[in-house]
């Protein structure tokens, strides 16, 4: 899809290239923020962590970037080590040139920052890639909270595609009209009633506008193993969050996967679309430490 100029990207990269490396960015009253670069093949992965003990790890969605979980990333490392990074073409990370995997990508995210192990926490794609990431490594994972996430194996509706008939980004629409359909039109991205995430993101959007090429969709190698079929190998605690009114195949996503992996736990969230995190932090927040300090209290790390 040509959704985003040559000069677009062309700023986007000059603004990455800007930022400093391994900088330390300390915060009045909250944790220091370590940021850097994982070389990754045929590219670089912008990274920043903060915090200490048990470490989590942030997969944002396919629309935004890292700056997505800022409702999260310094509450949750109050009480954690916790790590997020720009997936490839995301945010500050390179765009993909060549085939790639989005497994191996954070196989050597977590190598470089030395993360044996961790409890993933995973939006739309991101919850995708942290069941693939499970089922190929699970002994690097020790938990699982997935929000709207999608599973590998399982297809699609038309409905999906082209959310019900609605209009939809095509090959000849400006980066204005892909920008307002996904923050003010869509009625499953999210919910209408939340004006101020809409705000946010459409803000996080003309920031990073790269996040619309989408190359790393065309490239991004599938798993070995398409999940669905294999979910039921996934033996660490798991709760999978969706909003109320997110679109209906991810309900249906959601619904597999909770048949698919034992003891796996749904809740539905009041009030939002498919970014729940986004749309009501404090509510999945409340969320979050509770699962975290009762995989703690378990002996989970």
């Amino acid at each position: 899809m040509r959704l985003v100029s040559a000069a677009v990207l062309a700023l986007a990269v000059v603004a990455a290239s800007a930022q400093a490396e391994d900088a330390v960015v300390p915060q009045e009253g909250a944790p220091v923020v370590k940021s850097g670069y994982v070389d990754v093949e045929g590219g670089r992965l912008f990274y920043e962590e903060a915090g200490e003990g048990s470490a989590v790890v942030l997969l944002h969605d396919g629309l935004l970037h890292r700056e997505s979980w800022n409702g999260q990333f310094l509450e949750l490392a109050g009480s954690h080590r916790v790590l997020r990074y720009d997936r490839r073409g995301y945010g500050l990370s390179t765009a993909p040139e060549a085939p790639f995997s989005h497994i191996r990508d954070l196989d050597a995210v977590l190598s470089a920052v030395g993360i044996e192990r961790a409890v993933i926490v995973g939006c739309s794609s991101g919850g995708e890639l942290a069941i693939d990431y499970t089922l190929a490594h699970p002994e690097r994972v020790s938990g699982l909270l997935l929000i709207g996430p999608i599973v590998s194996g399982m297809g699609y509706t038309q409905h999906f595609s082209t959310r019900g008939g609605r209009f939809f980004p095509t090959e000849t629409t400006t980066l204005d009209e892909v920008i307002e359909f996904f923050t003010n039109v869509d009625p499953y991205g999210i919910a209408p009633e939340n004006v101020e995430a809409k705000a946010r993101a459409n803000a996080l959007l003309r920031e990073c506008p790269q996040n619309l090429n989408w190359a790393a969709y065309r490239l991004a190698e599938p798993p070995e193993r398409p999940a669905l079929p294999n979910l039921g190998e996934i033996a660490v605690p798991t709760v999978i969050v969706v909003g109320e009114f997110d679109i209906p195949d991810v309900h249906a996503h959601c619904g597999a996967i909770e048949a698919g992996i034992p003891h796996a736990t749904r809740l539905v969230f009041s009030h939002s679309g498919h970014l729940v995190h986004f749309e009501q932090p404090e509510a999945f927040n409340q969320i979050a430490l509770e699962f975290l300090a009762k995989l703690a209290e378990a002996g989970v790390r």
